[in-house]
């Protein structure tokens, strides 16, 4: 009888051609098991900084779950009673952060005839809440003034209209809208390039499909919920490059380029108030997502301490400080500690993943390797409930390193499918890879359960025993967990495998009321990665777009499997259109079609109107449904 050998996942097995593989229960073992982050249920306290929060002019209820639960993290339930909707004042009269509302605290700044809203929020329903309840505690009935969209995402740039604001008011000036100069560009990746799978991966991070409950979202980590709903956007007015030094209502204002949680942050500060407001270069009050689970572009955490050092020069002249989520601090020297911690924290996990990638560790390696020292981990103000240190080390080494360890076995791996069938046949068959999970999960190793029932799915999706095992480890590992990342996905995750997950209700990153704010060449171009390539393989076709009421002219060219963009009509087209920019929005909206907007008389075409249907069908415009957890 021969035997082979086999290592993966760390895990020695003995294969026999004639006996399924033996298992050494020892790996079982309580102090063996690595569940991956740090399980606590020591409740977070921050007495020692309460003395330095802002004064409260008025305390609500809370929408985060705080009642003990036997499916939450003890840590993650005592994080979230500091979340009640309070009424913040860092200055008295002047300044006033509402936290609690949403996930978004909107700090809200009274001038001599109106307010500045930095960050209305992420629906129209809750700034709406947020102005009235500020109106009914302040007394304060002036209009607002000036908007400020500290960045891009979902949760902070889409209630304007819920306080009170118009598109007219932007149009004629009356409001100003202040965006960082690249905010357009960035959202428009975020609708019309990814924005299919940002809406499931946000909808999963977020909890959106699970509702609020002990087995659902407890809370957002910044912040006690999110608050869903319809929501209202208005393009930018003015734009921040470097610095902007302006006055609103009598306010002076210095908006700066702070590079944080999105590429296209910035902050405020308020020199006549001794105000700084940090937006989320300072994230909330955990460890920053330097990745985002949910997916993003690569974060670069030299630039993010750097962006903190830009804070940190107008901190140092401040009072007090508010940033998007959750409380207000007052104090100078409070402030400079606070902020200069989580700078130390950022370059730290890079440094160090860098001086062990130099070392020859590779990605996975680098999650044991690379902890912070003891007294930021200690730091009330840098817990793990938002970010980890584990998720972003891989991170920094895929910014720097890709994918590839240097091993060339990832090279020479088989496919993703036939990988799953052998690993299946080299533990043994499906009957004991379930025998070894159910005793995984009895041992409490849901991270293990977790793996090898995924060579189980991927080997075949429709084995409901192996879905419903991996389930359960999954929802069990979630409730484990004080980051709410981790428990929102694993629970998300359950669901999806189990067969119970209703996908209803999520933040669509492709929303028409965000479209249609962008410009037509934004638009036409992004339609570039709905290409179906085996159809536009061998394709030569040149369309052309003129834009009759605003001069503007594109073109495709459609060859080789893409479609080309310009800013111009190609020569030799084969159509060129001549219709007006609502007759884009209307399509791109749904609203209407292109080619019966023209045989209607709006717009005009330059060769047979039919060709178009020639060109529409190189893309495909469906939506697939996509699973996370059960491929």
């Amino acid at each position: 009888m021969k035997n082979l050998i086999l290592t993966f996942f760390g895990l020695t097995v003995l294969y026999s051609c004639n006996e399924s593989p033996t298992f050494d229960k020892k790996l079982l073992d309580p102090e063996v098991i690595d569940h991956n982050v740090p399980l606590s249920t020591e409740p977070y306290a921050d007495e020692e900084v309460l003395k330095n929060l802002a004064p409260i002019r008025q305390r609500f209820d809370n929408f985060a779950i705080t009642k003990d639960s036997e499916f939450i993290n003890d840590r993650m339930t005592s994080f979230g009673k500091q979340m009640p909707k309070t009424v913040y004042e860092p200055v008295k009269d002047k300044a006033f952060l509402m936290a609690g509302w949403q996930l978004t605290s909107t700090l809200i700044v009274v001038g001599d005839d109106g307010l500045i809203v930095v960050d209305p929020g992420e629906s129209d329903e809750a700034s709406k809440r947020i102005i009235e309840d500020f109106r009914k505690v302040t007394g304060i009935n002036l209009p607002v003034k000036a908007i400020v969209y500290s960045h891009r995402h979902p949760d902070h740039s889409f209630g304007a209209a819920g306080m009170g604001v118009t598109q007219k008011q932007v149009t004629n000036g009356e409001v100003k809208i202040f965006a960082h100069y690249q905010f357009m560009d960035y959202l428009a990746n975020d609708a019309s390039v990814v924005g299919s799978i940002l809406t499931e991966r946000t909808a999963y991070g977020g909890a959106t499909y699970l509702g609020q409950n002990e087995k659902g979202l407890v809370h957002a980590g910044l912040g006690p919920t999110f608050a869903g709903g319809k929501i209202s956007f208005y393009r930018p007015t003015d734009e921040v490059k470097g610095e902007l030094i302006t006055e609103v209502a009598g306010v002076k204002m210095i908006l700066f380029e702070a590079y944080g949680d999105a590429e296209d942050e910035i902050d405020v500060y308020f020199p006549d108030l001794k105000h700084v407001h940090g937006s989320e270069t300072v994230q909330g009050e955990s460890f920053p997502n330097l990745y985002t689970l949910r997916g993003t572009k690569y974060r670069d955490l030299v630039k993010w301490y750097k962006g903190v050092d830009n804070l940190l020069a107008y901190a140092k002249k401040s009072d007090s400080y508010s940033h998007s989520h959750m409380r207000s601090w007052v104090g100078n020297e409070f402030i400079v500690e606070r902020i200069q911690n989580y700078r130390d924290a950022i370059q730290y996990t890079h440094d160090q993943s860098i001086y062990h990638m130099n070392q020859g560790a590779t990605r996975e390696e680098l999650v044991a390797l690379v902890s912070l020292p003891e007294h930021l981990k200690k730091d009330p103000w840098l817990q793990e409930f938002y970010g980890s240190v584990e998720h972003v080390v891989r991170n920094v080494y895929n910014g720097y390193l890709g994918w590839y360890s240097g091993d060339a076995t990832e090279l020479a791996t088989p496919s993703f499918y036939r990988k799953a069938k052998l690993y299946v046949s080299a533990m043994g068959g499906r009957d004991n890879i379930l025998k070894i999970a159910e005793e995984a999960i009895e041992a409490k190793d849901y991270g293990w359960a977790m793996e090898i029932t995924t060579h189980l799915i991927r080997s075949n999706p429709k084995d409901t025993v192996a879905r419903n095992v991996k389930a359960r480890a999954m929802e069990a590992w979630g409730f484990d967990q004080s980051n709410i990342y981790y428990r929102n996905f694993a629970l998300s995750g359950a669901k999806e495998l189990d067969g119970t997950l209703d996908k209803s209700g999520a933040f669509d990153f492709a929303n028409p009321v965000i479209i249609q704010q962008f410009s037509i060449g934004t638009i036409l171009e992004n339609l570039r990665v709905k290409i179906n390539a085996p159809k536009a393989t061998d394709a030569n076709f040149k369309i052309g777009f003129n834009i009759s009421d605003r001069n503007e002219q594109y073109g495709f060219h459609v060859r080789n499997g893409i479609a080309a963009f310009y800013d111009y009509i190609p020569q030799n087209s084969d159509l060129v259109l001549s219709v007006p920019s609502s007759v884009v929005y209307d399509f791109v909206l749904g609203k209407g079609k292109v080619k019966d907007a023209i045989k209607n008389g709006v717009g005009t075409a330059d060769g047979d109107i039919n060709q178009l249907d020639t060109f529409a069908n190189y893309f495909d415009f469906s939506k697939s449904p996509i699973n996370l957890s059960s491929r």
